[in-house]
């Protein structure tokens, strides 16, 4: 039996459950430490992204279901459709980045306004 003919017994993708813009708030004490985190899950998914790009399927037989399976394959992790593992990494990490760059003007604001005494950020002091 082949992929094209059913084969495989995977199922059909789904959709995401969620819609629309997300939004995450941050308390202006923790812009520090969620800048340290967004940087670092950054980092990982980049290290992904590079490794998904650089990986070879190759056929492990000489018959035509593998020959199938490596295309199959290919396709779905970095075959560059809208639902590719390597299309979502990218997508991620492009998430990734944005909230890096408003956490980091966030940040710069603060620094501005504030000093460095990030525990002190969003407090009002009183007279």
């Amino acid at each position: 039996m082949y992929l094209a003919d059913g084969g495989g017994g995977s199922s059909a993708p789904t959709e995401p459950a969620y819609a629309g813009t997300q939004t995450l708030h941050v308390e202006p004490s923790a812009i520090p430490g969620a800048l340290a985190a967004f940087r670092e899950a950054h980092d990982r998914v980049s290290a992904k992204v590079s490794a998904l790009d650089g990986l070879q399927v190759t056929r492990w037989a000489e018959d035509p279901v593998s020959g199938e399976v490596v295309t199959e394959i290919t396709q779905r992790t970095n075959g560059g459709g809208a639902d590719s593992a390597i299309a979502c990494l990218r997508g991620y990490q492009t998430q990734l980045e944005n909230a890096i760059d408003a956490l980091s003007q966030a940040e710069q604001k603060y620094l501005a306004t504030e000093g460095t005494n990030s525990a002190m950020w969003g407090k009002h002091h009183q007279a």
